[in-house]
Order: C-alpha cells, then sequence, then structure tokens
C-alpha cells in the first residue's frame, strides 16, 4: 500500500518531494490562507509541516495549524500523525517547545532528511502504520499491548503495572497521537523491555564488525521485535535473550557475571562460529563486564566504569551512561548527575 503525504510549505519544496516521492504519493500545497490549507488535510495518511509558514502569503505558522487539527473540540480535527520540517537547523529546540502542546510526533530538517531519506521514509511509514493499528485496537477501554507489540505471553506478563495503567487511561485510550508517543518513547526506542543492537552487541560481548555476527544473529530471531515502529527500530526482547542464555550456557547462565571474552568464546562454541571478535571497551575504561553502551560514542560500557546521564526515566527504562572521555567531550557536566560529576572532578583533578 502507498501511503499519502500532504506537504504544506509556502516556499520552493525543492528536492523534499521528488524524494519522497520513491516511497510515497507526496502533494504539495502552497498555502494562502488558512481556511484552504485545512481543507486539504482530508484522505491523508501525514502531514508534513514547514515551520515557518509566512514566508510568503501565509499568515500562521505550522504550530497553529497543528494544534486546530490535534483539538478534538474544532471540526478540524483528524487524527494523523504530523511531523514538523524545516530548514533551520535547531529545529530540534523547536521541537522540544512545542511536543509539551502535544502537537508533533517528531521534527527533523531539511537537510538531515534528504542526506537520510531511506531512514526517515521508513520512521514516517511506521507512524502511519502505528496510528492506524493503534486506532483499531481498543479492548475493554485498553490499548491490548500484547496485540500492538507482538509480544510473548510471559513478556507481556512481566511488564511494569504501571505501563498497563497509563494504557488504560483515557488520556491514552481515547488520544491516539498520544498512545504512539508512548510507546514510541518509553517502550521502543529506550533501553530496558527492548534493546538496541549495540546493547545487544555489548551484553553478548561482541564487536559489532565481526563477521561471524550475521550468522549469530540468525539464531535470535525468534527475540526481535515485529510490532508497531519494528519497520525504523531493530529490537530485540531482553528476557527473551535472557532465556536464551540460560538454556545454551546453563553452567554459566548469568550474562552479568561474564566477561566480555568469555561470553564470546561460549557463543562460538555453542554454535560452531569461529569469526566472532570481542567487544573492546572505550579508552579509560576498566571493565569487560559490559552491559550498556556509551551514550554519546556507543562504545561497549559497564556501567561501573561510566557516569549516569542526568536524564528523567520511567522505572522500567534502564539507566544511560558516558564513558569518562565522552564525558571530557560533553559541553556540560550538568549532562551527567551530580555524584557522577563529582566523581569525574575527583578522577581528573579538574575544578
Amino acid at each position: 500500500m502507498i501511503f499519502k503525504i500532504l506537504y504544506i510549505e509556502d516556499e520552493n519544496p525543492g528536492s523534499i518531494v521528488a524524494e519522497l516521492s520513491k516511497e510515497f504519493v507526496v502533494t504539495h500545497y502552497d498555502p494562502k490562507d488558512f481556511e484552504g490549507a485545512i481543507s486539504q488535510i482530508k484522505n491523508t495518511d501525514l502531514l508534513l509541516l514547514d515551520f515557518r509558514l509566512s514566508g510568503k502569503k501565509a499568515i500562521f505558522d505550522a504550530p497553529t495549524l497543528a494544534q486546530t487539527i490535534r483539538t478534538k473540540s474544532t471540526p478540524y480535527h483528524q487524527n494523523l500523525p504530523i511531523v514538523l520540517i524545516s530548514s533551520e537547523e535547531n529545529i530540534s529546540g523547536y521541537y522540544e517547545d512545542y511536543t509539551s502542546q502535544d502537537l508533533f510526533d517528531f521534527a527533523v530538517s531539511k537537510d538531515v532528511l534528504l542526506h537520510n531519506v531511506e531512514k526517515y521514509s521508513a520512521r514516517l511509514k511506521s507512524l502511519i502504520n502505528a496510528y492506524s493499528e493503534i486506532s483499531t485496537v481498543n479492548n475493554d477501554g485498553s490499548l491490548d499491548l500484547q496485540q500492538l507489540l507482538k509480544c510473548p505471553v510471559k513478556v507481556a506478563e512481566k511488564f511494569s503495572p504501571r505501563i498497563k495503567d497509563l494504557l488504560k487511561s483515557k488520556k491514552y485510550t481515547s488520544n491516539t497521537y498520544m498512545a504512539s508517543g508512548f510507546i514510541l518513547n518509553h517502550i521502543v526506542k529506550p533501553s530496558g523491555i527492548l534493546i538496541g543492537e549495540d546493547i545487544l552487541l555489548a551484553r553478548l560481548g561482541v564487536s559489532a564488525s565481526s563477521k561471524g555476527w550475521a550468522e549469530l544473529k540468525i539464531h535470535l530471531q525468534q527475540f526481535e521485535y515485529t510490532g508497531i515502529f519494528s519497520e525504523s527500530y531493530d529490537r530485540w526482547w531482553f528476557s527473551g535473550i535472557e532465556e536464551w542464555w540460560r538454556s545454551i550456557s546453563p553452567e554459566a547462565p548469568s550474562l552479568k557475571r561474564l566477561g566480555a571474552n568469555k561470553r564470546k568464546l561460549i557463543l562460538e562454541e555453542k554454535y560452531n562460529i569461529t569469526s566472532l571478535d570481542v567487544a573492546q571497551k572505550s579508552e579509560r575504561s576498566k571493565s569487560e563486564y559490559f552491559w550498556t553502551i556509551c551514550a554519546k560514542n556507543k562504545t561497549a560500557l559497564d556501567p561501573v566504569d561510566g557516569f549516569e546521564a542526568n536524564r528523567t526515566i520511567e522505572p522500567w527504562e534502564d539507566k544511560e551512561y558516558f564513558s569518562l572521555i565522552a564525558v571530557s567531550e560533553l559541553k556540560s557536566l550538568e549532562e551527567i548527575t551530580s555524584l557522577g560529576r563529582k566523581r569525574y572532578l575527583e578522577m581528573t583533578g579538574s575544578e
């Protein structure tokens, strides 16, 4: 199925339409007035909005239009993804401001999109599909997580009660945008219930450059995430990975208690793969009991060697860490916790 995108932009749409048209039916609309822009949105799967719609004729901006579409009490309300796009480099700053107002699913600069068309085409498709699935999956006033995430029964049983309670609330059952954002930003993207390939590699003690990695991944296919947003985010159920490890290594059932080299050797012996390379620790790190990655440099990391990121997360999400080298490259030490700052200053002799 080919999805339809409406791109509202009062300047020259340039190559955006040409590039996205390889995967979508894209219609460009040059807005002359508010009502005209609103009227164009019917039968559209996704709305792509330029941030500043005041370059020539339009006397309104993207947030104003998005707010009208999102507000259920208006006759113009529509249930569809809205993505913010701009030629301005600080688009992420605008996005942070407006996500608090429940307006946009995500934001991207035009240059970034054009340099990563395949990646962002996948993201746009996954958004459209997620809206469609969430809109149709509602069981007894709550979202059926097992169906949306396509998770094994044993995994669903281990979900935090808070997740289930939140998704039973009217805030999410009656608002596809809110439900989509919660699932994406607090279940799919962060490490915790699901893990990405980089953390999977770190926990197995294997380097991503290993020739045997593709062969090993075949044995992990049953734990791959196939629910909403899986088109654009490669993830694995970590509880499934843990059970698999216990089955292949009953004498050493805990990954956490093994160094990277030992983990790698067990995998090579079990699957007769001789082309696995051990994951390497970052400069100035000491431990090879990897469990995470550096949030900045993406190198394998034992949290003992790391400095916890100063971020608010949900209880079921894993904490993020920076390596010592990465901390030295941060713009501000405020990006790590106060305990981390104290430890870093003591280790480096800085003031």
